[in-house]
């Protein structure tokens, strides 16, 4: 009776499914610095990977506070809504001519107010800008993965429940250069933890210049 008892054993454990693993991945300019609000996605290798669990949809706020968009970079789940603030005591143009927004979107927010929920159904990177303060710009990078998110300032991030396997790792970056492809490494999850050391090349960041107050 033992011995059947500790045959059921291991074959149930047997077929449990691997328990998922939290992937960490530290993502470095062409010079070896950390960077910061560099996306990464995660997609399977293999075509025929079991679909992974999706996540609970929310709604992505993007602030307007000191002339800025908050934050620079929002990553949004294919489906998801975006919605805008302005806690500024003047008015923004918030608009964008991306193809990807469907309908391009174009308002104005007066101080304290919200924008209507934009639902964004196109993968892709949408740049936003403000018609009034031209120095102001934001990304929505709009993904189909399931384990997406984007860098912190030491360059690093974290990706939860990811089954073992092969996968492929894309970044994206805003001052990847335009026209380059998006770098990528394939890289195996094996076990309850897994890390990678990933780097990118980027354009050197925007001079800071002195702008008006309106």
């Amino acid at each position: 009776m033992r011995v059947d008892l500790a045959l059921s054993f291991l074959l149930l454990t047997a077929s449990l499914p691997a328990a998922a693993a939290t992937l960490k991945l530290q993502i470095a300019d062409q010079g070896g610095k950390p960077l910061a609000d560099a996306v990464a996605t995660l997609y399977p290798e293999a075509p025929d990977a079991a679909p992974a669990k999706p996540a609970a949809p929310h709604d992505h706020f993007i602030d307007q506070k000191d002339e800025t968009f908050l934050p620079l970079v929002e990553v949004v789940p294919l489906g998801e809504t975006v919605i805008f603030r302005n806690s500024d005591r003047t008015r923004h143009h918030v608009y964008t001519f991306s193809p990807l927004a469907t309908p391009p979107f174009d308002f104005i927010l007066k101080p304290n107010e919200v924008s209507t929920p934009i639902h964004l159904t196109k993968t892709g990177v949408i740049p936003v800008g403000c018609n009034i303060h031209d120095f102001m710009i934001n990304y929505l990078f709009v993904t189909d993965s399931r384990w997406a998110a984007k860098s912190d300032d030491k360059g690093s991030v974290i990706l939860a429940d990811v089954p073992p396997g092969a996968y492929v790792v894309k970044l994206w970056h805003p001052r990847l250069r335009p026209g380059a492809a998006q770098p990528s490494q394939t890289i195996t999850v094996a076990g309850d933890q897994a890390s990678a050391a990933l780097s990118m090349s980027v354009m050197a960041p925007p001079r800071e210049e002195e702008h008006e107050k309106y």
